[in-house]
């Protein structure tokens, strides 16, 4: 399965909420191998992520804070939990029927507006026939022209734009390949053709733009270069990984509690594997190597850092490096050697998101928004289905620790402008995608126009027609696009409660990856194939193909072929941002 898959999913609440729920989809669901998923940002001026009430602050790069945009609230419809600026999001137990209205002039100036954009289902509809884009453009005054690429092509396609030196107003560049994205030279490449956007949006700038400033300042390191501000991140909450389970089929087995250690755990995957019925405890795609990728939240089990650690002195040491790291593995070669994991897992694609629908086995590493979408298509597939997120656990009992993800999607760069005026236009153009959920651009933007392509439902909650499941898969809303609320049409409070509980049981236990938001030349041109020959070797040794002694040999050649080299360089960019 390609690493690209990682976390190429639509907005949740959106598309499978409403029942979009064939192959594309889930292909586009599935977990993949991408490191832990910080931003391009070489000597970022970013803060360290604010760290939950009664947690302790997560490790991250320090920078000047001064430097991120001011962060503002939404003012919308009351939620019935409130979220909060350390990522946590509002849960909304009915679809809110008192929307607001946040961008009250069109905000563009009647011009065209280019983009080059990640596709991420199947092609829609052109614009002439696409109604929803067709309002999309008059909503903003402006007629929105989208280069829409498949994921599989989008490395080479971006490449020969930027190559043709003709580039569109907006410039994706997603995050799910590696952490810098899919653009080589990336500094050179912003200073010499993208726009420096920190005047407008740094500090109290960004008031000029509000539903840009609901981004928390953990999303917005993301978009710091060289201490300036070039990029607009798809805004995403700090919650990445996640342990997701079916309780139903754990209740069925007798066992009623989620496991708060590594006994418990192996405990309830010895009683769901029943091989006889093709019934395993768990799986994890191939790419993902059993879950020991970084940024996982089956290593995080056992403290594993998220990515790197970074001592009192400086020190950067890679997960792998670690003791925590050698009992992840040992653990995993026991529970193959056990037969608990499900035989399918080293070869494991899109295909594992049905198989973990259909109860093929009962616990799956993936992403969050993986979840949020799996569960509105689990609860029309199996309505008595229970799939639930875990809150994160330790090994040893003690306390919980959980990788933080990079709090967003991708970024997005603007193409150097002839003026300020036309650089402010396009700032409000993306200001008008960020609305978010409980907006009346948010309806717009994901589910187009009412009664052609959705409708109501019984519940006040909007279901796309079959038109607006062809022509929402249009993506603006890689231009920019808000975090994540909540909600559910399926089982909508059971949703937003479990869901919010595991939420705030994540950022009170997160750990920020220290690298976020830093540059590395050899981690961007080497770092992914070193990975992968090492978690081949580290696959091997689950699979009992090699003794576990050959985990310190894999690791010192990790070491010596690019380890060190990155090491130094991201502790080069440390000690810079802190200068």
């Amino acid at each position: 399965m390609s690493r690209l898959d990682r976390r190429a999913f639509v907005t949740r609440a959106g598309l499978v909420a409403a029942g979009a729920v064939g192959a594309t989809l889930l292909e586009a669901c599935g977990p993949a191998s991408a490191p832990a998923p910080a931003a391009p940002a070489p000597t970022s001026a970013s803060a360290a992520a604010p760290a939950a009430a009664g947690a302790p602050a997560p490790t991250a790069a320090a920078g000047k804070s001064s430097l991120l945009p001011t962060y503002l609230p939404f003012q919308g419809p009351k939620p019935d939990l409130a979220g909060n600026d350390q990522g946590l999001d509002p849960a909304f137990f009915k679809f809110p029927s008192d929307l607001t209205q946040t961008v009250t002039t069109p905000p563009g100036d009647g011009s065209t507006v280019s983009a080059i954009t990640y596709l991420t289902l199947a092609p829609p509809p052109p614009m002439e026939q696409n109604a929803a884009w067709q309002a999309v453009n008059k909503a903003l005054n402006a007629t929105l022209q989208m280069d829409q690429v498949t994921g599989a092509d989008y490395p080479a396609r971006i490449n020969v734009v930027i190559a043709g030196n003709d580039l569109p107003d907006f410039v994706y560049n997603p995050t799910t390949t590696v952490p810098w994205g899919v653009i080589p030279g990336l500094p050179q490449f912003l200073q010499a053709k993208c726009q420096d956007l920190t005047q407008y949006l740094s500090g109290d700038a960004i008031k000029d733009y509000p539903n840009l400033a609901h981004y928390t300042n953990y999303t917005w390191r993301s978009g710091v270069v060289n201490n300036k501000i070039y990029a607009i991140p798809v805004a995403r909450p700090p919650i990445g990984p996640v342990m997701m389970y079916r309780k139903d089929l754990l209740d069925k087995a007798g066992i009623t509690e989620p496991p708060k250690n590594a006994d418990d755990f192996k405990r309830a995957l010895q009683a769901v594997t029943k091989p006889d019925q093709n019934q395993y405890g768990i799986a994890a795609n191939g790419a993902s190597y059993f879950g020991l990728t970084p940024n996982s939240a089956y290593s995080a089990i056992w403290r594993v850092p998220n990515n790197w650690r970074l001592d009192s002195s400086g020190k950067l040491t890679k997960d792998v490096e670690t003791d925590e790291f050698k009992a992840a593995v040992g653990f995993s070669r026991d529970l193959w050697q056990a037969g608990l994991w499900h035989p399918n897992t080293v070869g494991y694609g899109a295909a594992g998101n049905d198989d973990f629908m259909a109860g093929r086995f009962v616990f799956l590493p993936g992403v969050w928004g993986q979840y949020v979408q799996l569960w509105d298509i689990e609860a029309l597939r199996v309505p008595d289905a229970r799939l639930y997120p875990m809150q994160p656990f330790a090994a040893d009992g003690g306390k919980p620790y959980y990788q933080a993800g990079s709090g967003q999607f991708g970024v997005t760069y603007m193409k150097q402008q002839s003026s300020p005026d036309r650089i402010k236009m396009l700032l409000r153009v993306a200001n008008y995608f960020a609305a978010p959920f409980g907006s009346k651009e948010w309806l717009l933007n994901y589910f187009g126009v009412q009664d052609t392509d959705f409708k109501f439902n019984a519940d006040g909650a909007p279901v796309l027609t079959d038109q607006g499941r062809s022509e929402l898969t249009a993506v603006w809303r890689y231009v920019s696009s808000p975090a994540y609320a909540l909600f559910s049409a399926n089982r909508s409070q059971e949703f937003a409660q479990v869901s919010y509980a595991a939420e705030q049981a994540m950022i009170a236990a997160m750990d920020v990856d220290p690298t976020l938001g830093l540059y590395s030349a050899t981690a961007a041109s080497s770092g992914q194939l070193a990975q992968d020959t090492l978690m081949s070797g580290v696959s091997d040794i689950v699979q009992g193909r090699r003794p576990i002694s050959d985990l310190d040999g894999l690791v010192s050649d990790w070491k010596n072929n690019v380890g060190d080299k990155m090491r130094g360089e991201f502790q080069d960019a440390i000690a810079a941002a802190k200068s």
